[in-house]
């Protein structure tokens, strides 16, 4: 359990660095629009319940579980890293609002999925619970904090 908790806070540090960077980046060099809701019929409020609960659930069943069940258990590919790789391409290419948030997605995709991958292993009952409870927090995080 200590180890899980462990894992859980470094790559939640490390989520967070990679959102600082790359705000840092976009602030001091390219100034790239970050208003990711462009449907007017979506308030803020929405957007931000959306962002906080909805996605992460979706995105965990559409990013992770999908994809490493079909990698790893009907392909047969047993490269984890491999996998991560992947599954961190699929999950960035579905965050387009511009390039530099589509790199960051990848990093961040990167600890997200070696957090799922990580918790299959380790815990496979709470894999994805936690891998929907990080991603969360994660964008709570910025909720509060970075918009």
């Amino acid at each position: 359990m200590k180890k899980t908790v462990i894992f859980f806070l470094i790559s939640f540090a490390l989520a967070l660095l990679n959102g600082y960077f790359f705000n840092y980046i976009n602030d001091t060099f390219f100034h790239l629009e970050i208003n990711q809701n462009k449907n007017p019929n979506i308030s803020e409020n929405e957007l931000n319940f959306i962002a906080i609960f909805a996605a992460p659930f979706l995105e965990t069943f559409i990013f992770q579980y999908i994809p490493y069940l079909i990698l790893n258990k009907w392909i047969g590919i047993k490269n984890k890293a491999f996998c991560i790789l992947i599954m961190s391409i699929i999950f960035s290419s579905m965050h387009y609002y511009n390039w530099l948030y589509i790199v960051m997605t990848f990093f961040g995709g990167l600890i997200l999925n070696n957090l799922y991958v990580y918790y299959r292993k380790h815990s496979f009952k709470y894999s994805f619970i936690l891998t929907v409870l990080f991603h969360s927090l994660f964008n709570l995080y910025g909720f509060l904090f970075i918009m």
